[in-house]
């Protein structure tokens, strides 16, 4: 027979559960979704406080509870303004819902996407190129101009031309199409990173660390192309291996 304590336990921590999957499901590719990541280890201290009779400890994670959700909601704002008002303008709207229509579309793309950064390569024109995955780009794509247009090395070229006016921003791809360009991305805040790289090399691993986005970097000064995912970045990559790598990442994780 199970203690009358074990009963109560086991439905608050499904609720629970199912809560925080809502939760993170709602917000996961935003910004919202690092500052609500912590809030399952506060209901867990709390929750082993209460367990153990520490009263005053208690009170202080549920105050520390209340304080961060209140300060989050305000803080983020226009965040959650943006993403209530998408899930109900876009329902049933979702990355995972399509990816190309077959293998032979998939690889088309990867060498066009290849020739694009080659050709960028050798003219030492800068460009940060972020491909979408999973997670959705919506938050990031709303900071530059949208293009909605189908993905050609061409087209992908002169958005980074020095005289165009979107070449400092990134151009965010959703499978064969372009999205938008001139976005703004996060930036990674490693001490070490920042000693390293420049800010186009810097947005690139920023976006891979709050998203499972792919992001390709030319380098203006050197030329070298680098790929950027899960904040980890491949230096100076071949366009043989760049190939090889985007045939293995580029698809539904």
């Amino acid at each position: 027979m199970f203690p009358a304590w074990l009963w109560r336990f086991i439905p608050e921590v499904i609720i629970l559960y199912y809560l925080f999957y809502r939760l993170g499901s709602l917000v996961r590719g935003t910004s919202l979704f690092l500052s609500f990541k912590w809030l399952p280890l506060f209901f867990l201290l709390a929750g082993a406080s209460n367990f153990l009779g520490f009263r005053e400890l208690k009170f202080f994670w549920e105050l520390l509870i209340f304080t961060y959700l209140a300060g989050s909601l305000i803080v983020f704002q226009p965040e959650l303004r943006r993403v209530f008002f998408n899930r109900i303008h876009h329902r049933g709207e979702s990355v995972r819902d399509y990816f190309f229509e077959d293998e032979e579309n998939r690889s088309e793309f990867i060498n066009n996407i290849a020739l694009a950064c080659q050709t960028l390569s050798r003219k030492k024109i800068g460009a940060l190129i972020v491909l979408e995955r999973n997670d959705n780009l919506r938050d990031f794509i709303q900071t530059g101009v949208a293009i909605d247009a189908f993905f050609s090395p061409e087209l992908l070229f002169s958005l980074f031309l020095p005289e165009s006016p979107l070449h400092d921003g990134a151009a965010i791809l959703r499978e064969n199409r372009i999205v938008a360009a001139g976005c703004i991305l996060p930036l990674a805040e490693s001490t070490e990173v920042k000693k390293l790289v420049g800010t186009r090399h810097r947005a690139g691993i920023g976006i891979t660390e709050q998203t499972d986005a792919l992001a390709l970097v030319v380098s203006e000064e050197t030329g070298k192309i680098s790929l950027a995912v899960h904040g980890k970045m491949a230096w100076d990559i071949e366009i043989g291996a760049l190939k090889k790598m985007l045939k293995i990442l580029y698809k539904k994780v």
